[in-house]
């Protein structure tokens, strides 16, 4: 959970809204050589993400673990565990810089026991040069337990484009292969199953993902029919084979405003995006909302207690009815997520985040309903006006240094830095750390309930602050029993 720092403004809005309102060959890829840099080793406490939807968006200058030369450009970057080792490995997209027609590259950085530092041991090209909201990340699409690496975005034709590598369940970092390449005009979705809990306990592999590719239907006049595509994994082949396709109606009788949206532009979609919306699956209350709002380029995810801001990013078309973004969040770029929306009618769409508690369907806000919340619901701020800032000791030695929302966790001669944020929630007051790596990657996320007492007299300002460990719950907060610490802050008051 992330809490932006522009919540009071946010709150408000939101607060006044609900009251007033085809394949390429597979290329052997090739050993580089790297940069020298130190290992470093996952936590043994830390969960692992196994998703893998962490990196950074092109804008964010964060530290790679390896230089794979002056004559590249990194625009991606993602930490993962690619083998059985205990760190991790660090993958790359590079732009070459020396050759305007080679194409973009993909590389996995990992550690050289013998001389402790990181190495560039494998890579491959891509399938473009150009690939704007880039979307790195990793996944078990095989099912084998080990996970594969994705690259998605949209090329300068605007055309969907992904590759797909993967490595055998008893291979090396450097025995990745391409099992999946297409760029298309029009959608390519990574489909998800269940799987068995002796998959996630390793005692059996789970059922592979499917690939499904639409696309508009081109003997059709209408932009709704499209071709329909299930490309499915092929364990002996080792790849994704395509297989038979199917033609997708669309509705013959459009209503004139959605009607616009579909053969609108991107601003045309976002526009019609505009304003509140509320989920109707998944949930038993009006509570789930979100909402676009185009003019400042943000997201707002908010379930009843907690609120996520996110910036929102280039938007991509792909077929009538979808729309592609990547976010970011707003306290912390480098973290983001995919957004994907399919307008189902004009108050009804479809919503799919890498975050797949937010998946489903949502309707409009009308005024109907807002007369109904108008009587039923009000926002209590979230964000605490508790300000927190400078040095704080406690009698171990650790200190904390707050400029929000920045911070030091300076703690025998280690220091963490992190990005906090202070909120209350359920009556109580919670201060939440997301400590970061070295190379801007997030580390973990720690969160406290806080007890403030401050004393005063004619020459100073004694500010206590006690940090109970705790678990975040989805409407809660609940200590865990664990050792609390206690931090103090004097402030001594001139004459």
């Amino acid at each position: 959970m992330i809490i932006s720092q522009s919540f009071p403004v946010v709150i408000a809005a939101m607060t006044l809204l609900l009251l007033t309102s085809c394949r390429r060959p597979v290329d052997s890829p090739e050993p580089m050589s790297g940069g020298i840099l130190t290992p470093f080793t996952e936590s043994g406490t830390e969960s692992e993400d196994r998703s893998g939807y962490r990196g950074i968006s092109e804008e964010e200058a964060v530290l790679p673990l390896v230089n794979p030369g002056e004559n590249y450009n990194i625009l991606a970057m993602l930490d993962g565990n690619l083998d059985l080792e205990q760190s991790d490995e660090q993958v790359l997209v590079a732009l070459p810089l020396d050759n305007n027609e080679a194409a973009l590259e993909l590389m996995i950085a990992s550690t050289n026991p013998i001389r402790n530092q990181y190495d560039i041991v494998w890579t491959a090209p891509l399938s473009t040069r150009t690939l704007t909201g880039i979307i790195l990340r990793s996944d078990d699409l095989t099912g084998n337990g080990r996970n594969d690496i994705i690259v998605a975005g949209f090329d300068e034709r605007g055309h969907h484009v992904t590759d797909v590598y993967a490595v055998s369940k008893k291979g090396e970092v450097d025995d990745f292969k391409l099992v999946f390449s297409l760029a298309i005009n029009g959608n390519i979705d990574i489909v998800t199953a269940d799987r068995s809990p002796g998959y996630y306990s390793g005692l059996s592999a789970g059922v592979p993902y499917r690939i499904v590719v639409q696309k508009k239907d081109p003997m059709s006049d209408n932009s709704m029919d499209l071709i329909e595509t299930d490309w499915q994994w092929v364990p002996g082949a080792f790849i994704y084979r395509q297989g038979e396709s199917r033609n997708v109606k669309g509705e013959t009788i459009l209503e004139e405003r959605i009607g616009r949206v579909y053969s609108g532009d991107v601003e045309v979609y976002e526009e019609y995006l505009r304003g509140a919306w509320y989920r109707e699956t998944g949930t038993g209350s009006f509570l789930d909302m979100l909402y676009f709002d185009p003019d400042t380029r943000e997201i707002l995810f908010y379930d009843g207690s907690i609120q996520e801001i996110f910036t929102w990013g280039t938007s991509h078309r792909t077929t009538a009815k979808r729309l592609y973004t990547r976010v970011n969040n707003a306290v912390i770029p480098s973290m983001f997520d995919t957004v994907s929306i399919s307008a189902e009618s004009w108050e009804r769409i479809e919503l799919w985040r890498a975050a797949t508690n937010w998946n489903g369907v949502y309707r409009r806000l009308g005024p109907a309903l807002q007369q109904i919340l108008t009587s039923q619901s009000s926002l209590a701020p979230l964000l605490s006006p508790l300000e927190l800032t400078g040095v704080w000791r406690s009698p171990g030695g650790t200190e904390i240094v707050f400029d929000m929302p920045r911070i030091e966790w300076i703690d025998g001669g280690k220091t963490r830095i992190g990005t906090a944020s202070l909120f209350s929630l359920g009556e109580k007051l919670v201060l939440q750390i997301q400590f970061m790596k070295k190379n801007g990657a997030v580390e973990e996320t720690i969160n406290w309930i806080v007890d403030y007492e401050e004393d005063r007299d004619q020459t100073r300002i004694i500010r206590s602050l006690s940090l109970s460990p705790a678990q975040l719950h989805v409407d809660s907060i609940r200590a865990t029993g664990a050792a609390w610490g206690r931090f103090e802050q004097i402030e001594i008051i001139s004459p």
